[in-house]
């Protein structure tokens, strides 16, 4: 009965630290070949859609990048000078942006207010595959946006057939349209291309000419084959018609069901006042330069550059590039980005081209600078981080191990392996730096991909031995032979440890779950669920049946399931913890979300509760993989996060390292205690060593309700103001931090 009510306690404070705030994000030092990264915990990039934009109403053009992969965004501060090109990670800023947003985002002032507004698609709220505006307003000093309603349904963006009816402007959910000034008289135009494909019809807002100015967006479908030109989808050349008016005639048109998908950027690039028009295409991995010899109410291509910029280095990225104009470097002169359109099929680390405008703003001319614009300064494994920690030159500080899904190679190769970051900080102040890009050699499984590192000590001789999970959903194993307090020295790998087989992408875990003294294995899985295999062996000899759905093993460990309804995929990732003596269970999900469950104790075999679909507030886009430690000594765990982009995130969570006994540093000379414990009045807390000593009491809910500065070796401290319950103690001294538990009796 006392364990059943000590599970209850227990159940209420884990719900309150798991889900009573969002986390914040911790910008940890990492270097890569000497360089420090400006931004590695960004989250990594694969199909960026940037965009300028003021974020804090500071008068700088500020970058904002969509990434479709996940559909997540990303804001950074504009810091450089005239000329710079430097950006600064606020992720603060990201929660501006509206949710939901999915496929593509244009930032444009179609108002003229001087700030941007907000144009997306619109499947993301409908069933209908169009145009949703959001206009954008400053509030309390940063930009904000509202959702702007038009006729019809589901406020999507219309336009006025011949016979009067109304009906969406289509834009496929795999496109990126344009959105700018396409007749040179101030409003924002369209141009997108025929639900059949071939051809680009242009829509014409009206608001100029019926009076309105530029607050009112009013189309009407004036041109059905915009400059003339036809795309086949087949050669990069486009079909172009003899002269202005004209639309190019097909001899033989080609049967198809709809257009395979385009991306579209529209600019003046010789200063004649009409716009040129940059293709991406689905079939190639360039894009197309279309030179406008019409004029702004009548387009006309006459001249086509198919390896733009061919007086350069052309653009060249498999598959599906789309482009970009703005300015990036502060010299007041737009650029040319390009990047790939296509989610898991196309290039996912050099994923963002920048070429400088060296010429003017009204003639630009491009040179190529580099492949990995804002890149460079991140953390980026290309597809899928999966992260892990472990001290692996056994000094304390514990370091991380990252595995991806690959980087992408030409015929659907992957380049999966493990990294090494040694962590070179100081026990409170982590710092990285990656010491070997092919940790343990696992690059030359060339059949083998998306590797997910676990660490345990799986054979109880005190060091931690390694499993590995992969795509096909087996394991590798390699024993660590180093013995306790040694650098690890893994022996050879061995593959398909004990015949475990969980069917695609496996994610191990390790942990003594049942509390019988042997560590279990708990695997995730694509499909969702977690798969649990007991140990049935020794202490120094691990066994396991390899078929989960044979007892004592589980194939849904606590009935979890990390697909969401109606769909079969679901990409679980467990981590355990213990939380006062008992187990919680937190697991990545598909959808970027890490879901958090208790009522493990006693009920291993049972259903588990969900305590948050969503802990501390957390979507980095898809595939989360956790990875949870105490990495700076203070006490509460830190908690690292990897995403399908290949990039990872860091937060500062509210659980403790460990609460069922006072806080030792990592060598346990010192330790903080507190007494008496539980307390009704004065409390009184001890920790020896010389210097000046800081206090911190929180609230279960994370809130800092008590802070004393002492010297000595014991402080006491009145609790008679404090309601009833249980708090957690911090104590900072010599730059190192301890952490304890207190309770406050009625």
């Amino acid at each position: 009965m006392k364990r059943a009510l000590a599970a209850i306690w227990l159940s209420a404070w884990v719900f309150t630290f798991a889900s009573a705030q969002d986390y914040y994000e911790l910008n940890i030092p990492f270097r890569v070949n000497g360089q420090n990264l400006a931004f590695p915990l960004a989250g990594g990039l694969n199909n960026p859609q940037p965009n300028a934009v003021d974020l804090n109403n500071d008068g700088k053009l500020d970058l904002y990048i969509f990434d479709r992969t996940g559909d997540v965004h990303l804001t950074f501060l504009n810091t450089g000078a005239a000329g710079e090109s430097k950006y600064t990670y606020a992720p603060y800023l990201e929660a501006l942006f509206p949710e939901g947003l999915a496929d593509w985002v244009v930032l444009r002032d179609y108002n003229g207010d001087g700030v941007m507004d907000l144009f997306t698609q619109a499947q993301a709220f409908s069933p209908f595959q169009g145009i949703a505006v959001f206009r954008g307003f400053i509030q309390d000093g940063r930009i904000a946006f509202e959702r702007v309603p038009f006729e019809g349904p589901d406020d999507v963006l219309q336009f006025t057939l011949y016979n009067g009816t109304k009906t969406q402007i289509y834009v496929s959910n795999v496109d990126y349209p344009a959105i700018d000034d396409v007749d040179c008289d101030g409003d924002l135009d369209i141009l997108t291309f025929n639900p059949s494909g071939g051809y680009i019809e242009y829509y014409q807002n009206r608001s100029i000419e019926m009076g309105y100015g530029r607050d009112s967006l009013i189309y009407r479908l004036e041109d059905d084959c915009w400059g003339g030109i036809f795309e086949s989808g087949i050669d990069i050349q486009l079909g172009l018609a003899p002269s202005p008016g004209d639309c190019y005639n097909l001899v033989n048109p080609p049967v198809v069901e709809r257009h395979p998908g385009s991306t579209l950027l529209l600019f003046d690039a010789d200063n004649d006042g009409d716009k040129e028009l940059v293709l991406g295409d689905v079939s190639f991995d360039s894009v197309n330069f279309l030179h406008n010899g019409g004029s702004c109410n009548l387009a006309w291509v006459d001249a086509q550059d198919p390896t733009f910029p061919s007086y350069d280095i052309p653009v060249n990225l498999p598959v599906f590039p789309a482009t970009f104009y703005l300015d990036v470097n502060n010299d007041g002169k737009k650029d040319f980005l390009a990047a790939p359109n296509a989610n898991n099929i196309s290039e996912n680390h050099e994923v963002l081209w920048y070429y400088q405008n060296v010429n003017t703003a009204q003639e630009p001319v491009f040179e190529y600078r580099q492949n990995d614009f804002m890149v460079e300064d991140m953390l980026d494994f290309g597809s899928v981080a999966n992260p892990a920690f472990v001290d692996y030159n056994a000094d304390g500080l514990l370091d991380l191990v990252v595995g991806n899904g690959g980087y992408y190679q030409l015929f659907g190769e992957r380049d999966s392996r493990l990294f090494l970051y040694e962590n070179i900080g100081t026990p409170t102040s982590p710092a990285y730096e990656l010491v070997d890009d092919d940790f343990l050699n696992l690059d030359v499984f060339d059949d083998y991909y998306s590797f997910v590192p676990a660490f345990g000590d799986l054979d109880n001789d005190g060091d931690m031995d390694i499993l590995v999970g992969e795509t096909l959903g087996r394991l590798f194993y390699a024993e660590n032979t180093a013995g306790p307090g040694n650098p690890v020295a893994y022996g050879p790998w061995q593959y398909n440890y004990m015949n475990i087989f969980v069917g695609a992408l496996s994610a191990p875990y390790i942990v003594d779950l049942n509390r019988d003294g042997l560590p279990d294995l708990l695997v995730g899985e694509r499909t969702g669920n977690i798969n649990y295999y007991q140990n049935t062996g020794t202490p120094t000899a691990p066994a396991f049946n390899g078929d989960s759905g044979q007892a004592p093993n589980i194939f849904a460990l606590g009935n979890i399931n990390t697909a969401v309804p109606g769909a079969i995929t679901g990409y679980s990732s467990p981590v355990v913890l213990d939380q006062d003596g008992a187990y919680v269970l937190i697991t990545g999900t598909e959808v970027g979300q890490l879901e958090f469950y208790n009522g493990i104790e006693g009920n291993i075999s049972g259903a588990y509760n969900l305590v948050t679909e969503q802990m501390g507030g957390i979507r980095v886009g898809r595939r989360t993989r956790p990875a949870i430690a105490d990495i700076d000594h203070d006490g509460k765990l830190e908690l690292f996060v990897g995403n399908e982009r290949g990039g990872l995130t860091a937060y500062q969570t509210n659980l403790f390292l460990d609460s069922t006994s006072p806080s030792r540093d990592v060598n346990g000379e010192l330790r903080v205690e507190v007494f008496p414990n539980p307390t009704g009045g004065l409390a009184t807390v001890r920790l020896e060593g010389p210097g000046e000593k800081r206090l911190e009491l929180y609230s279960a809910t994370g809130q800092l309700v008590l802070a004393r500065l002492w010297q000595g070796s014991e402080l006491s401290f009145p609790t008679g103001g404090l309601p009833g319950g249980v708090y957690w103690l911090k104590v900072v001294t010599q730059g190192r931090a301890f952490a304890g538990k207190l309770v406050v009796k009625e």
